[in-house]
């Protein structure tokens, strides 16, 4: 496994990341709301393979910094982390992929950036909010509120155990839940729930784009074919078998989405 490297950014806080094989454009993967560089374990070699790939955990995430304090978690903070990170390796032209709240940061990236991106993955995720969500984070919150991510991680366990591969995401989730900042999960949280739109501004990106999502992540099937009519030139992709983490659920099927993506845009 590649070392983990820190990068310290401007407010003290340590980020997370590794890089994995070689070659130029490089690809950097950014993972969503409670996950970490785990997200990518059963994709990363292969896409490695022909690339240079950089995985990263967010602050309050993974191995990187848990501040303890809500005020540290923002999605414009997340999105600084990014351009920090990828100033540091110096990726002057790079390809981007972001899942979920990383595909925020993504686009949120893409429209600050437009020149320093080969192109743009968007993974699950969505150009405005979904108020529909709400309840769901709201039930959250006072789950960890009162009992941390481990009374958390005791309500979610029981329906990772019915799904495929249950055994391997339930200790994948484990890990992750026991390493991510309380405070992030519920400054993040309600960050996702009243985010700025960025419809009107994705509607301006020239980088080459695919927006993935699973057949059945039935929250944000909506969202992403708002996304594919909105990006000018968007490819769609939807992961048959797959909910939210198609990557997980569907890895041959969304490994091909995204080869199929870079091999057209060269």
């Amino acid at each position: 496994m590649p070392s983990v490297h820190h990068l310290t950014v401007d407010d003290g806080v340590h980020i997370a990341y590794s890089t994995h094989g070689e070659g130029e454009p490089p690809l950097v993967l950014v993972h969503g709301y409670t996950g970490s560089s785990l997200d990518w374990t059963d994709v990363v070699d292969a896409l490695a393979s022909r690339r240079t790939v950089v995985t990263y955990d967010h602050r309050g995430h993974g191995h990187s910094t848990n501040t303890g304090d809500e005020r540290s978690y923002s999605l414009e903070r997340l999105t600084a982390d990014l351009e920090a990170l990828v100033d540091h390796l110096g990726l002057a032209r790079f390809h981007l992929l972001g899942h979920s709240m990383g595909g925020i940061c993504a686009m949120r990236y893409a429209v600050a950036h437009p020149d320093r991106l080969c192109s743009l993955v968007l993974m699950d995720t969505a150009g405005s909010r979904l108020p529909q969500a709400t309840d769901f984070f709201e039930a959250g919150f006072s789950i960890v509120r009162s009992g941390g991510m481990a009374a958390l991680l005791a309500t979610t366990e029981p329906f990772l155990a019915a799904a495929p591969r249950g055994d391997v995401i339930r200790e994948r989730v484990r890990t992750k839940y026991g390493q991510m900042d309380p405070a992030a999960f519920l400054a993040l949280g309600r960050a996702l729930m009243g985010y700025e739109g960025m419809l009107d501004r994705l509607a301006a990106l020239t980088a080459p784009t695919t927006v993935i999502v699973g057949e059945h992540d039935l929250g944000l099937r909506p969202a992403a074919d708002e996304l594919a009519a909105t990006v000018p030139g968007a490819h769609l992709e939807v992961v048959a078998g797959a909910g939210h983490s198609p990557q997980e659920e569907q890895t041959a099927a969304w490994l091909a989405a995204v080869e199929r993506h870079l091999a057209r845009v060269g």
